[in-house]
């Protein structure tokens, strides 16, 4: 019974001599491709190929296509077939490559939730500081502003000595602490994302911040698709309905998307927005290249051309 083996050029059927091969391409690209299968348990075509063998198999990944057991050696040399140290080098180049991109784009999705959960948890922080600010102002007319001064004033409150005072109290005070533990959340979190967004794009970061650039990859898919789309695109990314109704309806073509987020777009004059979205959007899109390719940090320089042309349209 003969034995099946799989190396990283191709693979063999051999006993005390090989008996048949499948070679693979002699391909990075395609090297790096079986590669990739191997590593999530497919079966390649080259393997199946021998299927009427009923080979011996050491994998259990193979296990339909013989019998598994333990498999006798056999020293196979890539440079005997023409498959030089060069060619492996590229092909677990291209491999690393294509599991890098994979995991960018998981963390991509990821940021995203991130981002979703910072606001609503700043939403559920508004609402409940406003609630016991007006619970509060029964009690006291001094304003008080951060969760932390809540928290502190209301362990000396003094509501009254009956059994319902002391329930309310209690309440107040467990509702202060909720406050304080979702804003040190929303701390927590806000640091998370600053870290994974100025990792992945330092450049979009600086130019439009951290929330912004993460909400941008996210819709984009990765930094590296976001690199790749055209700046007419990147302006409008987030308003996909309204450029729907307007491919759809001949509504007005959407101006901006979450590029409306920035402070300059969305401080400005309503006549002035969709030039500002589109500076930003262009200086984005070249940033994001820089991000995804060069690696070079250059949004110092994109800034400052950024505040001369925001200068010129708000003159």
């Amino acid at each position: 019974m003969p034995y099946l083996k799989t190396t990283w050029f191709g693979v063999f059927l051999y006993d005390d001599d090989i008996i048949e091969k499948k070679l693979f391409p002699k391909d990075a690209d395609e090297i790096a491709s079986r590669m990739y299968a191997l590593q999530h348990g497919e079966i390649l075509d080259e393997e199946r190929a021998f299927a009427p063998y009923q080979p011996v198999v050491d994998d259990a990944r193979l296990k339909t296509l013989g019998t598994l057991g333990t498999v006798k050696r056999m020293h196979i040399i890539p440079e005997d077939f023409g498959y030089g140290k060069d060619l492996f080098r590229d092909a677990c180049l291209k491999l690393a490559q294509k599991i890098i991109g994979e995991e960018q784009q998981d963390r991509t999705k990821r940021i995203a939730e991130a981002v979703d959960a910072f606001e609503d948890l700043l939403k559920v922080n508004n609402i409940l500081l406003e609630r016991l600010r007006s619970w509060y102002s029964y009690f006291s007319p001094e304003a008080l502003e951060s969760e932390e001064h809540f928290a502190e004033r209301l362990q000396t409150l003094s509501i009254g000595e009956g059994a319902l005072d002391v329930a309310e109290h209690k309440n107040l005070t467990n509702l202060a602490a909720l406050l304080t533990t979702l804003s040190r959340a929303r701390e927590e979190l806000e640091s998370y994302i600053h870290a994974v967004v100025e990792e992945m794009a330092p450049n979009v970061s600086a130019i439009v911040g951290h929330g912004i650039a993460a909400r941008l990859i996210a819709q984009a898919g990765s930094i590296t698709r976001l690199a790749v789309l055209p700046a007419g695109t990147v302006q409008v990314l987030g308003a996909e309905r309204a450029l729907f109704r307007h491919l759809k309806d001949g509504a007005p073509p959407p101006k901006h998307g979450i590029l409306f987020q920035h402070e300059m777009v969305n401080r400005a004059p309503k006549n002035k927005r969709g030039k500002i979205a589109r500076l930003l959007a262009t200086k984005v899109a070249i940033a994001a290249k820089a991000d995804a390719f060069t690696k070079n940090f250059i949004a110092e320089e994109l800034k400052k051309e950024i505040e001369r042309r925001y200068a010129e349209i708000m003159a």
